[in-house]
């Protein structure tokens, strides 16, 4: 081999060693997590009216925090714009970014940013002025559609869907998503597709009196989104990888707060590798023993969670769907977890 080669290659690994546990340095030596989330509606995060937050984006910042700190109010919310996140992010501004980002191929390999794991999956669906006689997407075939033209996705999903089914839709491309809305408002849109979140959030529940609105049933595109780290973050995208599993391997086996006691003796293998206090596997992590057992007495499994930030318990109200585990008729599910 060249000298030369041996000298890129060992400069290329000497930084990328430095550089991997940056992040979770940071984090330990000020206390605090930083997550990246959109706060222009409830739909991710939002006050809780007790000096905290609540919302989905919330639930899964507080949960990298007790896991890493011990201490699920030590987050710090920034928010985030769409398009900003990314470089918010490559500043080191913030340490995890949320915001409902579309996790996908293209994403993940245009990026320089890390993806550890699915979180849970939302879709694309419309909202628009309610119309009686309509019983399916036919009814509104021609319609004016707004799209917020700062989401990419967004407007090449209705493009397709558009193609596909043949309804001759009039995409009017908006320059965000509250000039769509106002549009809307005034009716000169008829609908506008946007995540689901958003749609069953508080930015459409203030309408005009003459404007009565309906989220339609049609579901125009799943898609999977979850935590975006700062690539080389290879203990932080361990620590957030496993805890997301270890959220879902807890409701598996039916574990959660309230009963996690109960278990510490249990002869289940894969509740004891969940539950164990290994101390090989927390030297590799960078946290402590506790740290995945701490996480699930203090805020739940993965369904707990998913209950709090989207679903019955949560200000959305929205139906789990795919984010049901795979037994119940969902997608979500987690590898094995013995040792």
């Amino acid at each position: 081999m060249k000298p030369s080669l041996i000298f890129a290659l060992f400069v290329f690994f000497t930084a990328f060693q430095a550089h991997a546990g940056d992040t979770l340095n940071r984090i330990k030596q000020t206390g605090i997590v930083r997550c990246g989330a959109r706060t222009t509606a409830n739909a991710f995060v939002a006050s809780n009216g007790d000096g905290g937050f609540k919302g989905i984006d919330a639930e899964i910042c507080k949960a990298i925090a007790t896991a890493v700190l011990g201490r699920p109010e030590a987050i710090q919310i920034v928010p985030v714009d769409r398009g900003e996140g990314d470089r918010l992010l490559a500043e080191n501004k913030i340490d995890v970014l949320l915001a409902g980002n579309v996790w996908s191929p293209a994403r993940e390999l245009q990026s320089e940013h890390a993806f550890p794991a699915i979180f849970y999956h939302s879709a694309l669906a419309f909202i628009g002025h309610y119309n009686d006689a309509a019983a399916s997407m036919r009814d509104y075939a021609s319609a004016r559609v707004c799209a917020d033209s700062q989401q990419p996705f967004v407007v090449k999903t209705l493009r397709e869907y558009n193609t596909k089914h043949r309804l001759d839709l009039r995409i009017m491309a908006m320059p965000n998503l509250s000039r769509a809305k106002e549009l809307l408002y005034l009716k000169r849109c008829d609908l506008i597709l946007e995540r689901l979140e958003i749609l069953h959030s508080d930015y459409f529940k203030k309408a005009p009196a003459d404007v009565d609105l309906v989220v339609l049933p049609e579901i125009v595109r799943t898609y999977a989104t979850g935590p975006v780290i700062r690539g080389g973050d290879a203990e932080l995208f361990k620590i957030v990888r496993w805890l997301i599993r270890g959220l879902i391997k807890a409701e598996e086996k039916g574990v959660n707060a309230q009963n996690i006691e109960d278990f510490l003796n249990t002869d289940d293998p894969e509740i004891k590798a969940l539950l164990s206090e290994n101390q090989t596997t927390a030297n590799r992590l960078g946290v402590d023993t506790k740290w995945l057992y701490r996480t699930i007495a203090e805020q739940g499994n993965y369904g707990d969670i998913i209950a709090r930030g989207l679903g019955e318990k949560s200000d959305l109200k929205l139906n789990r769907g795919l984010n049901k585990l795979r037994r119940d008729g969902g997608i979500m599910d987690a590898p094995d977890f013995t040792e």
